[in-house]
């Protein structure tokens, strides 16, 4: 007789990867956004979303990042009222920076090494 675990290899795998992001989130070793795959869709997710919420920007989608073959980064939502958010990172060389526009407006042009480190601090 054989049994089927709840939990399967590639679920195991999943969720140990999750934890390995979780802890270098902030960390110098995120630096680099071509070197580390497609673990950094989500750095970069992350960092526009959090610009977004500090400027007070309405979110009715959140960016949602890709990245193509030769590590271009681009990132579309929509802000309240319908407005396109566009995220690009023009070069990852060296430290990535990225340019957010909220309806063709420029609202950010910066770091997103500094945004994720700036947002990984622990408040006291």
């Amino acid at each position: 007789m054989t049994t089927t675990s709840r939990y399967s290899r590639p679920r195991l795998t999943l969720a140990g990867g999750l934890l390995c992001i979780a802890a270098l989130c902030g960390c110098s070793q995120a630096k680099g956004l071509a070197v580390q795959g497609n673990m950094n869709v989500i750095y970069l997710e992350t960092a526009a979303t959090d610009v977004l919420v500090a400027q007070q920007i309405g979110v009715q989608s959140k960016p949602v990042c890709t990245v193509n073959g030769s590590a271009d980064y681009s990132c579309t939502g929509t802000a309240t009222g319908g407005a396109p958010i566009d995220v690009t990172v023009p070069e990852t060389a060296g430290d990535p920076i990225m340019v957010i526009t909220v309806g063709g407006a420029t609202v950010f042009t910066g770091s997103v090494l500094d945004v994720i480190e700036a947002n990984s601090q622990a408040s006291p």
